[in-house]
C-alpha cells in the first residue's frame, strides 16, 4: 500500500492531484487508522496511462525527467524512483513530454537594455536555454535577433531587476524562466541540459523552432536504455 504522498511520487504529480483522482473515483483509497492509503498496483496502472495535454507532471518529476534525458545526475530521486521514471519515459513521445513539462517554471517576458544583454548572460546563476543555447546543443535552428532566453532562481532574477533595470514595459527582448523546483544546480553551467533546451524550443509558436525542439527530444528519448 502507498500513502497519498508516495502515490504522488509514483505518478509524478502533486498530492492534491492524487486526492482529486480519489474524489473522482479514478483511484480507490481506504483509511488505515488516520492514514489514507492506495493499492500500489492500481497506482502503477495509473502511471502507465498516456500523458495528455490536460495532465502535467509535478515540477520535481519533470526536472528529474529532463535531467535524466540529458545524461545528468538526478541525485534528488532515490534509485528506485529513477528506474520507474526511466520506464515511464520510454512510453513518451516528444509532444507528450512537452505537454507534461509545462509547469516546470515561471515564465517572465522582460526588457533589458541592449547594452546590458551580455552582462546579463554572463551573470552568476544565469543559464542560457531555448534559442540562446540552441547552437550549443546542436539544434537545427538559427537564432537571428531572437530574445535572450535564460533560467535563474527567483533570487537571481530579483537581483538582476535591481542591477540591470529589467522591466515589463516596452518590447520584450528577454525570457527568464524560474524553475518551480528549487533543488537544481544552475551555477557554473554554460547552458541548460539538452532536453531542457529542447522543451523550451518546442514551446515556441514558430513552426521551425518547435520542430527543432521536438527533433532534439525525440533523439533523446530514442537514446534511452531499453
Amino acid at each position: 500500500m502507498l500513502t497519498v504522498d508516495q502515490a504522488a511520487e509514483r505518478l509524478g504529480v502533486e498530492p492534491e492531484q492524487v486526492r482529486r483522482l480519489i474524489r473522482a473515483g479514478k483511484l480507490v483509497a481506504r483509511r488505515v487508522g488516520r492514514t489514507l492509503v492506495l493499492d500500489e498496483d492500481a497506482v502503477e496502472g495509473r502511471a502507465r496511462l498516456p500523458i495528455t495535454a490536460g495532465r502535467a507532471l509535478a515540477p520535481r518529476t519533470v526536472w528529474a525527467a529532463l535531467w535524466q534525458l540529458s545524461g545528468e545526475d538526478v541525485d534528488w530521486l532515490p534509485p528506485g524512483d529513477r528506474s520507474r521514471l526511466l520506464a515511464r519515459l520510454r512510453g513518451y513521445d516528444a509532444e507528450r513530454l512537452v505537454a507534461a513539462a509545462r509547469d516546470r517554471a515561471e515564465r517572465h517576458e522582460l526588457r533589458v537594455l541592449p547594452a546590458y544583454r551580455q552582462r546579463l548572460l554572463d551573470a552568476d546563476g544565469v543559464v542560457p536555454s531555448g534559442l540562446t543555447a540552441a547552437a550549443a546543443v546542436g539544434a537545427d535552428i538559427i537564432a537571428a535577433e531572437a530574445a535572450a532566453e535564460v533560467y535563474c532562481t527567483q533570487g537571481v532574477l530579483d537581483q538582476l531587476r535591481r542591477e540591470l533595470g529589467l522591466s515589463e514595459r516596452g518590447e520584450a527582448n528577454l525570457v527568464v524562466r524560474v524553475p518551480r523546483y528549487e533543488g537544481l544546480q544552475l551555477t557554473g553551467r554554460a547552458h541548460m541540459p539538452v532536453a531542457v533546451v529542447a522543451v523550451d524550443l518546442a514551446e515556441s509558436p514558430d513552426v521551425r523552432t518547435r520542430r527543432a525542439g521536438l527533433d532534439l527530444l525525440a533523439a533523446a528519448l530514442g537514446d534511452l536504455p531499453r
